[in-house]
């Protein structure tokens, strides 16, 4: 689904990038819903997918810049464990919340050295989006897809990144389409059908 693209190159022009703008403010609501921020550690595992490099464990003080978030507690108990999946995901939470997406991506990293877990790896994607390295995110979504082809916040996330950062309506239309597929009946339904009728008439407007 990640290589999916539209079947036209498409120039953005101001009038298409005004009308993906409005789609975006029902999105701003959309990445509440299921591309949440920081993940909670999930008991459950899964085998390790094939990805791309990541990044090297922090040296030295990574908080240096960030007294506020270095005051938490779980930075000191992870000098003393620093291999412990938990105190790793939570550090990562505190940087997504401190708004420092560069460090989080250092400490689910980590944890995912320690477990797989397909919730932390949403939230690493989450975090590469956010320090804007798409393709990075993308790949990440597209690792978890690969172990789980069913898992709606890695379908609805891809959809998310394809639209406003790759300009991929097609694309992320065709993620949430196999999201209803998979799940007819999904809580959040009619945001993601809203979402889909969004697009597509925007969509609609452009090419009229």
């Amino acid at each position: 689904m990640e290589n999916q693209t539209p079947s036209a190159k498409v120039e953005w022009t101001s009038t298409k990038v005004y009308i993906l703008g409005a789609i975006c403010l029902v999105l701003g609501i959309a990445l509440g819903l299921l591309f949440h921020g920081p993940a909670q550690p999930s008991a459950a595992s899964a085998p390790i997918a094939a990805g791309q490099q990541t990044p090297t464990a922090p040296t030295g003080n990574p908080h240096a810049g960030l007294p506020k978030v270095a005051d938490d507690p779980v930075f000191q108990k992870l000098k003393a464990d620093p291999n412990n999946f938990d105190l790793l995901v939570q550090a990562g939470n505190a940087e997504m919340k401190a708004g420092d997406a560069k460090s989080a991506v250092i400490y689910y990293d980590r944890a995912l050295k320690v477990k797989e877990d397909s919730d932390v790896r949403i939230s690493l994607a989450n975090a590469y989006y956010r320090a804007g390295d798409v393709d990075r995110s993308l790949a990440e979504l597209a690792a978890v897809l690969k172990v789980d082809p069913k898992n709606d916040k890695a379908l609805f996330n891809t959809g998310v990144v394809r639209l406003n950062a790759k300009k991929d309506p097609k694309g992320a239309i065709a993620c949430w389409e196999t999201l209803l597929k998979y799940y007819p009946n999904h809580p959040h339904k009619d945001q993601v059908l809203e979402m889909i009728k969004q697009v597509k008439s925007a969509g609609a407007k452009v090419q009229g």
